[in-house]
């Protein structure tokens, strides 16, 4: 048996899978979305950039460098699929962007890097449009039962604008951790060991 392709490698945790097994691993989708199949999201990527626009000039997009939406899945209906919520969803989306190619499927590789290093990561997934284009979709880790969870980033705590968040260096970053964490000791030793 030769080595898996794309076509063969389960969306979810990005090991090999079976044809058979439709690119998702049933306990990883039971994971990630509570099925043991994925929902479908029927929406091309033309209608994306509809509602992302629709979004933005409702003021219910999502804040970031890279065009998001919100998303929950439709439980009330029968179907298996994914509906836009506005801002209260429980996944994040992020489909493919026109100026750089294949960046969902890049997030997806750099996550699942991540994870066989052991780094802590939010549960995510590649899932296929309507027009077969993989989009990116990420649990939010920010909600609960519908209900806000306090996070800051180190772009908060480090008084960057969003589109600033990524300038800033590895020592402001560890300056930080001594200064707001309680076990700043071992909290700065693990951000060490991440980033050496």
């Amino acid at each position: 048996m030769g080595r898996p392709g794309m076509n063969e490698i389960c969306y979810i945790c990005g090991k090999p899978c079976s044809k058979e097994e439709n690119n998702y691993h049933r306990a990883c989708s039971k994971k990630m979305f509570g099925t043991p199949v994925p929902p479908s999201i029927p929406f091309s990527i033309n209608d994306l950039k509809k509602l992302a626009t629709q979004f933005i000039s409702q003021k219910t997009s999502m804040t970031g460098v890279q065009k998001k939406l919100s998303l929950s899945i439709n439980r009330e209906s029968k179907e298996n699929k994914l509906t836009f919520v506005g801002l209260w969803g429980d996944y994040i989306l992020k489909p493919q962007v026109e100026h750089y190619r294949q960046l969902p499927e890049n997030e997806f590789l750099t996550m699942c890097l991540a994870d066989l290093y052991q780094i802590r990561t939010v549960p995510h997934a590649l899932l296929p449009l309507a027009s077969g284009e993989l989009a990116y979709i990420t649990k939010r880790i920010d909600r609960s039962n519908s209900n806000k969870v306090h996070m800051e980033d180190m772009a908060q705590l480090l008084q960057k604008m969003t589109e600033d968040k990524y300038r800033a260096s590895v020592e402001q970053i560890g300056k930080i951790i001594l200064k707001h964490c309680e076990n700043r000791v071992l909290d700065a030793l693990h951000f060490y060991e991440l980033v050496s």
